[in-house]
């Protein structure tokens, strides 16, 4: 069975979660919410998100790829030193790592964007810029396995390219 994770804080973007983790379980993959701890996360708009893994003892060998929703969860992903690890082993072991909108910060924090074709939302245009990336500011980017998108309008292009990787 193909597994992904997300990951995530109080403040994630709403949209940024829900459509991406139904598209991924109607597509018969295996999620976990990853947060610092099993409780229940407040999204930006009301959602509720129950992490059902915490991120403490995970291994990037047990899952094929790694998505991070938006908002103002990726700004508190940053500061803990096990989610920014977590990211940077799952790129380093070659895995798909997906990021929209504010997310991709958390992947420049991972220091995974050196030399990339990126987007993401306009306010982390410099953080990733000052990464190293190439700031295309693209609906959706994919450079390799790492795939961005600027916002949540373009989840359903970002989608249409993460789902066909997780099939390979």
């Amino acid at each position: 069975m193909v597994n992904v994770a997300i990951l995530i804080d109080d403040g994630f973007e709403d949209s940024e979660f829900i459509y991406p983790y139904y598209r991924l379980l109607e597509a018969g993959i295996n999620v976990d919410v990853v947060g610092k701890e099993k409780r229940t996360y407040s999204g930006k708009h009301g959602t509720s998100a129950k992490a059902t893994e915490t991120i403490h003892g995970l291994e990037s060998s047990d899952y094929e790829a790694l998505y991070v929703p938006g908002g103002h969860a990726p700004e508190k992903l940053q500061k803990v030193p096990q989610m920014v690890a977590f990211v940077r082993s799952l790129y380093e072991a070659g895995k798909i790592v997906c990021a929209v909108c504010h997310g991709p910060s958390l992947l420049a924090t991972a220091g995974i964007l050196k030399g990339k074709k990126v987007t993401g939302y306009r306010s982390v245009k410099d953080d990733l810029k000052n990464a190293g990336a190439y700031y295309t500011d693209k609906a959706v980017e994919q450079d390799d396995k790492t795939i961005t998108a600027r916002d949540p309008r373009s989840l359903p292009e970002m989608m249409k390219l993460f789902l066909p990787l997780l099939e390979k």
